[in-house]
């Protein structure tokens, strides 16, 4: 029996070794969030998206944010908004999705993050739903791309176009300040 504990802990050990020992990317994104103002007309729901996957590298690599997505998300947002905020005005919004990938053969190598969710604005009794889909792209070098650092950079750049863009739509709705 104690042979047999033995082999398998050694098995482990080689299948865990195979694995090139990779651990997660931290990436702090948490003085964003506290430097933002306190918003609560505004909401980005689907907390829990903490881990991203990079692919395209030569192996995939994950990379955790701090706190999670939507938080930042949200903190951007509320950041940008807040100072053309008027009574009356909500934004809602849901179902975030995020996919980070690097192109490492296109010339220069990249590194791409593509954002989408829906917002439901209410400005002054009109409300309307919308869809976003929001692409970011930098360079990178494919031999030390630095995730730590491009992923929350093309976070908050994402956030910010979207920012830009749910304001085009709270002044679409006819809603005066």
């Amino acid at each position: 029996m104690q042979v047999l504990k033995q082999v398998l802990a050694a098995s482990a050990a080689l299948v865990l070794s195979g694995c090139g020992g990779r651990t997660i990317i931290e990436s702090d994104m948490s003085r964003m969030v506290s430097a933002s103002p306190a918003s609560p007309w505004l909401t980005v729901e689907n907390p829990g998206i903490a881990v991203l996957t990079v692919t395209g590298l030569e192996q995939k690599e994950k990379v955790q944010v701090t706190p999670d997505v939507a938080t930042a998300v949200e903190a951007r947002l509320r950041t940008t908004l807040q100072p053309k905020y008027f009574t009356d005005l909500i934004v809602n919004c849901r179902g975030l999705e995020v996919a980070v990938g690097a192109k490492t053969g296109a010339e220069p190598p990249s590194l791409d993050v593509d954002m989408a969710l829906s917002c439901r604005i209410t400005a002054r009794g009109p409300a309307v739903t919308k869809s976003y889909r929001v692409h970011r792209s930098q360079k990178i070098d494919p031999a030390a791309p630095r995730l730590e650092s491009a992923v929350p950079a093309l976070i908050d750049a994402a956030s910010s176009e979207l920012a830009d863009r749910v304001w085009a739509d709270v002044v679409a709705t006819g809603a005066r300040r």
